[in-house]
């Protein structure tokens, strides 16, 4: 930690007035050197003194985990993840149980990832027998209630997003012994890429690196006390006493609110104490942070396989159900430190190219609306020369396992460049580093040289990434080259809004795309960066997929874009300036890559409907159309197309299809629940980027507010509060509160610090800066003058006896 104890002086914010350590003296005619000789030793003091704990906040650099590192907490934290998978929609079901280990009554803070794209729209708290079912308020208005019941004594749990992917569960009043379950239930679109499906299960988080300066909060006692305390042992209350709280506790500003994180609220990064989680090292046989998990998947397929690259799994076919499967984990309960990534592949013969899914509300239709670009030869397309720009993330988050792959994706796409493409690598932690100056050729000794560079590359070091991504945007292509940039990080970040801006911005032509490296990696701003990059993103979850991911994205990096894209929705959508689809501006499509497509049809009128049946279904004015362009080799343009019939069923029956052709009508399968709430997640995803790229922020929050109601979702500006209405805990017992750990994802290293100091050596200021200072102290103490007076008399009378004698 910065301070074993809170520093004596307020570095950042002095409110008093120093003394003089001396005296004012007479000017003197001494030389001038020893003035000097004062003012630089002075200044490299104060400059090692004062620089040494601002930057050293600047890039966040505080402990990810407190000195408390007791195995047996008293809060200990289970999850337990129910998964149905029906078409593209999978419907999960994610209990949190939270015991209370100890003696005293706890109040708990755990901050927990989930997919980016996962809808929360129901949470209840289970205590026992008893069922309390979570209300969506506004997030203003649940956090007011739920501290209102805190201080009664009531039984309370509050779930508030911090980023589309990390929340955070608030308990209060938990009685000694006792368990707490909070339910959440939520909807996540499913994956679909080169004719494979999968769906993403985070379980823990890379601890994110926070930029910027600490902001005014830092003045506050209660706060400024934790960024420079290691670990607390005690609750603060506003204008009370300290009270004993046992293991891991976390302070409480003068409003009574947790500081959850060990990271300070920065210019950059207002929430930071919010997004960082203390972390702790997974332990053998450990009772807490373990996770069961469960699915049935009904693809509406036959599969041929179904895998998980970090998890050992059982699945087979449900006997009397046609095309469903079950599945679960090798183990009982497995140690929540890697994420559960869950692949499944169809039969080649059934492998999907477009689909229908809908779902009616009262007179709104919604639809999911899946079409994928007809299969085409590389060979026989145009084959552009690129240049390629390869940023790659060596800060302290990918020290361990992630720096070893990173550098061994990189290897591999180094080497399969083409002989008329042009390369750069761009390394990055606190600064970054550039291989060449401008992007070189893949001659032999230039590709030499870029492994050897490689091969030197280590994981330390702040993640700032703003300044590799400039300066690879930025680099000037050559004319007829195809501008890509490919970024290997983890992600693990807190300013993810600025770096989209940053990316939207500077984008121009070329095209972005992301790896993802780690058990744990922030897939909201790998895959959010490739969409605003207009590129595709991999996730290398396992060492042992380093091939074939990367085999997977260079398939997208040598094809041509399918691009010029359009969407002819249906007639009786023509000229309705009411319909809401995503994404409003079509993306290109690399090779194996699905358009999904979410909308929504306000009041279909009656007649669109015939006695609950189905539109007339031979007629083209019936169709989604999706159209673009491929060029071949030769330069010559060819457009292609793909439709799929519009369904429009009374909400009591089942309406969703799925084509295996173009053109054949599909099967049915009741796949119909949640097709809603995916549109209004994706919307919602769409309202918060136009914030990140500047729009007014009061209106995004209106716009994003009455959708959330509307659905029952949580949001940045919505949450989900369930509170029991009798007292549980008497007012004269006292209550202590604990943040629960994540543990580091596997294969990371725990550091001692989570940022480094500046590229200032501060340490070098110190050092010098001592030193000047005690010459400075010595040469101007007047007893000390005298004492070095005398020794001289004595040392030169001495000098002429012995030259006498």
């Amino acid at each position: 930690m910065l301070f074993t104890k809170p520093p004596k002086r307020d570095y950042f914010n002095p409110d008093h007035i120093h003394k003089p350590l001396f005296r004012e003296r007479p000017h003197s005619s001494r030389s001038r050197s020893h003035t000097l000789l004062i003012l630089v030793s002075l200044l490299c003091f104060l400059l090692g003194v004062v620089v040494s704990p601002l930057s050293r906040a600047e890039s966040g650099e505080l402990m990810m985990q407190s000195e408390d590192r007791e195995s047996t907490p008293a809060l200990l934290h289970s999850t337990d993840v129910e998964l149905q998978v029906n078409g593209m929609i999978a419907h999960v079901t994610y209990s949190q149980t939270f015991t209370n280990d100890s003696d005293e009554w706890k109040n708990g803070v755990y901050t927990f990832p989930l997919n980016e794209n996962a809808a929360i729209n129901s949470m209840e708290m289970l205590i026992g027998d008893r069922v309390i079912l979570g209300k969506i308020k506004p997030k203003a208005q649940a956090q007011e209630a739920f501290d209102a019941a805190k201080k009664a004594g009531k039984k309370a749990s509050l779930t508030q997003q911090q980023r589309p992917n990390l929340f955070t569960q608030h308990l209060a009043n938990i009685a000694p012994g006792e368990k707490i379950t909070v339910k959440l239930q939520y909807i996540q679109q499913v994956n679909y890429d080169n004719g494979e499906f999968s769906f993403h299960l985070p379980t823990t988080l890379t601890p994110r690196y926070i930029p910027g300066i600490p902001i005014k909060d830092l003045s506050d006692t209660v706060l400024s006390t934790q960024a420079f305390a290691n670990s607390d042992k005690t609750e603060i209350e506003s204008n009370q006493a300290p009270q004993s709280s046992g293991n891991n506790s976390s302070r409480l500003t003068s409003n009574n609110t947790f500081i959850a994180g060990w990271a300070l609220p920065t210019n950059e990064v207002s929430d930071a104490d919010k997004i960082t989680p203390f972390m702790a090292t997974a332990q053998p046989d450990s009772n807490t942070n373990q996770l069961s998990f469960n699915a049935t998947i009904n693809a509406g397929v036959p599969l041929d396989s179904i895998n998980s690259a970090g998890h050992r799994l059982n699945w087979h076919s449900i006997e009397n159900a046609r095309n469903q499967y079950r599945v679960w984990l090798g183990d009982k309960q497995v140690t929540m430190n890697k994420d559960v990534w869950l692949r499944w592949r169809p039969s080649k013969d059934s492998t999907p190219q477009a689909a229908y899914f809908a779902e009616n509300i009262d007179s709104d239709h919604y639809a999911l609306v899946m079409l994928t670009p007809p299969q085409v030869n590389p060979d026989d397309l145009q084959d552009f020369p690129r240049d390629v720009t390869f940023i790659i993330d060596t800060s302290g988050s990918m020290g361990g396992r992630p720096i070893q792959d990173a550098k061994a994706a990189l290897k591999l796409a180094i080497e399969r460049l083409e002989t008329q493409d042009r390369f750069n690598i761009v390394a990055f932690n606190t600064s970054y580093t550039k291989l060449f100056s401008q992007p070189a050729n893949t001659k032999p000794h230039n590709i030499k040289t870029a492994l050897a560079f490689i091969s030197e590359l280590n994981a330390n070091g702040g993640t700032e990434m703003a300044g590799a991504l400039y300066e690879a945007l930025n680099a000037q292509s050559k004319e007829n080259h195809i501008k890509q940039i490919v970024f290997i990080t983890d992600g693990a970040v807190g300013n993810e809004a600025a770096l989209f801006s940053l990316i939207q911005q500077q984008l121009g032509s070329a095209r972005l795309f992301t790896v993802g490296i780690g058990s744990a990696p922030n897939s909201y701003f790998m895959t959010r960066a490739a969409q605003f990059g207009r590129g595709s993103y991999v996730f290398i979850d396992n060492q042992n997929n380093i091939q074939k991911e990367m085999q997977r994205l260079f398939s997208k990096l040598e094809s041509p874009v399918l691009s010029n894209l359009s969407l002819t929705l249906p007639k009786n959508m023509w000229h309705r300036d009411d319909i809401e689809v995503y994404p409003k501006r079509l993306p290109d499509l690399y090779a194996g890559e699905p358009l999904l497509i979410n909308l929504k049809v306000p009041d279909l009128a009656p007649e669109d409907h015939e006695h609950g049946k189905d539109l007339v279904e031979n007629t083209e004015d019936n169709s989604l159309v999706l159209e673009g362009t491929l060029t071949d080799k030769d330069g010559n343009t060819h457009r292609w197309q793909r439709s799929i019939k519009a369904r429009y069923l009374a909400a009591e029956r089942n309406n969703n299809v799925s084509d295996n052709s173009a053109n054949t009508k599909p099967p049915r399968s009741n796949q119909n629940k949640g097709i809603a709430t995916a549109w209004a997640r994706k919307k919602i995803a769409a309202l918060m980027d136009e914030k990140a790229l500047g729009r007014e922020e009061n209106e995004v929050k209106n716009d994003i507010i009455n959708v959330a109601l509307t659905h029952s979702l949580i949001t940045a500006y919505t949450s989900f509060v369930a509170i029991e209405e009798v007292v549980s805990r008497p007012e004269s017992v006292n209550v202590s509160s604990q943040n629960i750990k994540n543990l580091m994802p596997q294969g990371t290293q725990m550091r001692a610090v989570s940022y480094p100091q500046t590229s200032a050596n501060i340490n070098f200021y110190l050092a010098i800066g001592a030193l000047s200072s005690l010459f400075w102290v010595l040469l101007y103490s007047s007893a000390i003058q005298r004492f070095l007076l005398r020794q001289c008399r004595i040392f030169k009378k001495d000098e002429r006896v012995t030259h006498n004698g």
